[in-house]
């Protein structure tokens, strides 16, 4: 049946825009400086419909198709359709030249994921030609890169989180080559909704204090551009009742490739490093940055994953993508976690692993066709398919026991966006 299911829905067909044209709703100055009004101001919307239909597998409930929140142990293959606009955009922008002819540019962005429909602050910033102040993208990640998809989590390795920072970026004697660096808020790795559905370890949040540092080099061309990233953290957490740290580190490779004249582009990204599970998409706020080794010492979890995304454009108006990815993190010699096998998170069902490993692996794969039947607008159908694996392994009690298992999940998205 999930055979007969893939066939038939490969043969559909999905959802994005290119958001280039001005907003509707606008303002400016009369008077200019150089060949730009001297300010101009703009409200905009990104409406979108968000509708999915799971066929099989452990996300009934989810809101993205986040493959990390695969529950293996689970039965239910119930079917389920939701639809929502809770991912519609409400996006204020503006800039202002100076009398020097520098340009400052201002940007607040809302949507209305915070629960329930409630509005939620996306980015605020201020930005010159040098220097970024507010939130958004995260420079570990590259702001650019997006698959052109309808489901709105990504693949479980990227790396789009949004945080407060303070960032500095300027070009090399070769214009071509752009640095960015940047002291962003440290990332909270324990978001009480989404903690621990199967595992946890003997630890708790704590207070951080230290700042995350990047440093990214970018070579940016007509064609697209290639980035390097790097990312370096002191993560806090508290084991028993007293509060410890560690040093976490990562590395990206990012870059993009378009055709101008037909559109059709190539995406990559590929991270890795220790603790930095709270950057990667699908499994942030669940605490896996750290876990607890012998002697009482906390130490960063390995983590590596990568996805790749291609589009190609059949007609002006019709357009289809292909997303593949995948995420690994383990532990090396855990010395105490709890596994939770209906995922209840019930005291009477745990079960207490000692000096063991745990490997978590997230395959992901997305296709769709899109069509824009109006300017400003584009419908389309999708094709969401992922597996998780969980391996673990310790004594309980006086028996060594190793357990693998692992769970597949197919959704369709569809829905519509205008913006205006």
């Amino acid at each position: 049946m999930k055979r007969l299911y893939l066939f038939l829905i490969i043969n559909s067909c999905c959802f994005s825009l290119l958001l280039a044209q001005d907003r509707l709703l606008s303002v400016q100055a009369k008077d200019s400086i150089g060949e730009l009004p001297r300010y101009k101001a703009s409200l905009g919307v990104n409406m979108k419909l968000n509708g999915y239909f799971d066929v099989f597998g452990g996300l009934q409930g989810n809101e993205t198709f986040a493959v990390g929140n695969i529950n293996v142990f689970g039965t239910d293959d119930s079917k389920s359709l939701n639809v929502d606009l809770y991912q519609t955009q409400i996006k204020m922008e503006t800039y202002l030249i100076l009398e020097s002819g520098k340009r400052v540019d201002a940007v607040v962005e809302s949507d209305f994921w915070g629960g329930e429909g409630r509005v939620r602050l996306r980015r605020a910033f201020v930005e010159t030609e040098h220097w970024q102040i507010g939130q958004n993208w995260n420079n570990f990640g590259d702001e650019v890169l997006w698959p052109d998809i309808m489901e709105w989590e990504g693949p479980p390795s990227g790396v789009w989180l949004r945080t407060p920072h303070i960032k500095y970026k300027n070009t090399l004697a070769n214009q071509h080559y752009v640095y960015e660096i940047s002291l962003e808020a440290p990332t909270i790795d324990y978001i009480r909704a989404r903690e621990y559905t199967e595992l946890k370890p003997y630890i708790e949040e704590a207070n951080q204090f230290v700042p995350d540092f990047t440093a990214a080099m970018k070579y940016d061309s007509h064609w697209g551009h290639i980035r390097l990233s790097s990312l370096l953290r002191y993560i806090r957490y508290s084991l028993n009742d007293e509060d410890d740290g560690f040093v976490g580190y990562g590395f990206g490779f990012s870059g993009i490739y378009r055709q101008l004249e037909s559109r059709n582009n190539f995406q990559f990204q590929v991270v890795g490093g220790k603790g930095i599970t709270a950057y990667m998409t699908t499994i942030t706020g669940q605490g896996y940055d750290g876990y607890p080794t012998g002697n009482n010492q906390l130490s960063a979890t390995p983590a590596f994953g990568g996805w790749l995304a291609y589009e190609y454009f059949f007609h002006p108006k019709i357009h289809s993508n292909l997303v593949f990815g995948y995420t690994n993190f383990y532990t090396n010699g855990i010395s105490r976690y709890v596994l939770i096998p209906d995922g209840s998170n019930v005291a009477a069902n745990e079960e207490i692993y000692l000096n063991g490993d745990v490997s978590h692996t997230h395959y992901y794969g997305i296709i769709n066709v899109m069509y824009d039947p109006y300017e400003r607008m584009t419908v389309g159908l999708e094709l969401d398919y992922g597996v998780k694996r969980l391996a673990t392994e310790g004594s309980v009690g006086n028996t060594f026991i190793s357990n693998a298992k692992s769970r597949d999940a197919m959704r369709i998205s569809f829905g519509f966006m205008f913006y205006f």
